[in-house]
């Protein structure tokens, strides 16, 4: 059988084609994502902005049985069969494994689509599970692992123990954070800064308690340490993301604007915070007159 994937808007590599990939090279099938002439395309979207775009590429394999998935249409898992499959690694240039220990999550934020996807949080697989030896760096992509709070030390033991680099690519809750927890990242070799976030002024006081435990534990508040900031989201103002933006520069820590909707004002508070050269050497009001200066 030949198999072609379709890959509309990943920024990493794509894991649910990585699995699609190897579930199909396993029964000895013809895969990729330039196969000419395909019995099955898989086309996958991550973004619901880019929807229509996926629908009118599925009408180009007239001849083909054709699965369109991803979060961006919609709460579409893998078949069974393939949800926990090893990764193909050869399918993207990659420097890491990647995978889920966990699904689901405790939280319902309005603007997420993890809790109606997947539901309650659970364990999910063992990094050894997906985890390719050739690499020196594993990435994880679960939703709140801090949620099963032993679970993520049984990970993150595993990790040690092989002197892994990682990276929790979807952030870390910093309202479960305690000693113990700041003290297990700050001995963790990372591949990346440890990201949290800072989505609305009502977590204001579980940040600043976040980010203090995670000072006496050592770790390089500028250095090591990014906060996402939600912007633009319901009934949240540009002056209410600014704040944010100040108030982790104040505590010694990175802003990085998430952008739920895109405004003159918005984009010029992303284009400061999101460079750190920018957000550690100027105020973002004076970025903006330099940014209108003659």
């Amino acid at each position: 059988m030949n198999v072609r994937l379709v890959d509309i808007d990943s920024r990493i590599p794509n894991l649910a084609l990585m699995q699609v990939s190897a579930y199909h090279k396993a029964q000895g099938d013809e895969v990729g994502f330039d196969v000419n002439d395909p019995d099955r395309v898989y086309i996958s979207c991550i973004f619901s902005k880019n929807a229509a775009n996926a629908r009118g590429v599925a009408t180009m394999f007239p001849g083909a049985d054709v699965t369109l998935g991803g979060s961006g249409l919609g709460y579409s898992w893998l078949p069974e069969a393939m949800q926990k499959v090893r990764p193909d690694y050869d399918l993207y240039p990659s420097e890491y494994s990647l995978g889920f220990t966990s699904r689901g999550c405790i939280r319902r934020c309005p603007f997420c689509i993890v809790p109606a996807k997947e539901g309650r949080l659970r364990r999910w697989q063992h990094p050894r599970e997906f985890h390719d030896p050739r690499f020196a760096t594993i990435a994880f992509l679960d939703n709140n692992i801090l949620g099963l709070r032993s679970w993520f030390f049984k990970v993150t033991d595993w990790c040690l123990d092989r002197r892994l680099k990682v990276d929790f690519m979807q952030g870390l809750d910093v309202r479960l954070l305690d000693e113990e927890i700041a003290e297990r990242l700050k001995s963790l070799r990372w591949a990346a800064n440890i990201r949290f976030a800072f989505d609305s002024i009502s977590d204001e006081p579980a940040v600043m308690r976040g980010i203090s435990l995670l000072k006496r534990a050592g770790i390089n508040l500028k250095n090591d340490v990014s906060f996402f900031v939600l912007a633009g989201f319901g009934g949240s103002t540009f002056e209410d993301a600014l704040y944010r933006c100040r108030r982790l520069k104040g505590a010694g820590t990175n802003a990085y604007v998430m952008r739920f909707s895109r405004s003159p004002r918005l984009n010029a508070l992303a284009r400061w915070a999101n460079v750190r050269r920018l957000y550690w050497t100027m105020d973002f009001a004076d970025y903006t007159r330099k940014a209108v200066a003659p």
